[in-house]
């Protein structure tokens, strides 16, 4: 469990990371609540992102966004619900679900950012 936990930091580092470098500020990281964990929350041009990363090495036949299942989305949802609560709305005006997926082979990385990946109502797919 331990390699997992630590590999799932390097994905959610590399997320970040990227987000960054798309213009993004990430507002917090690895947020627990009650429900959940938010794995980043972020903001750009006054939408408020809270995006779940996935990261999946060679070998994998699955892709990582799959793993997002109607229970994840719900999980997401509830816990977005939490961080929004008793925060000022001021910053931001639209809120959304992402889904970063971190994968990479022998020889490269690849980060592919799911925006709007479902509904607030945590249903949908894609």
């Amino acid at each position: 469990m331990g390699e997992n936990l630590s590999s799932g930091r390097i994905g959610e580092d590399i997320a970040a990371l990227f987000l960054q470098l798309k213009g993004y500020r990430v507002v917090a990281r690895n947020l627990r609540t009650r429900s959940s964990e938010l794995d980043i929350v972020a903001q750009k041009a006054g939408c408020l992102v809270f995006a779940e990363v996935k990261l999946r090495g060679p070998g994998r036949v699955s892709q990582p966004a799959e793993a997002v299942d109607w229970r994840k989305r719900g999980h997401m949802v509830r816990g977005a619900a939490q961080f929004l609560r008793g925060r000022a709305s001021d910053s931001y005006s639209t809120a959304r679900f992402d889904v970063l997926s971190v994968s990479w082979t022998r020889d490269k990385l690849v980060v592919e950012h799911i925006e709007d990946a479902f509904p607030a109502d945590g249903a949908g797919g894609w």
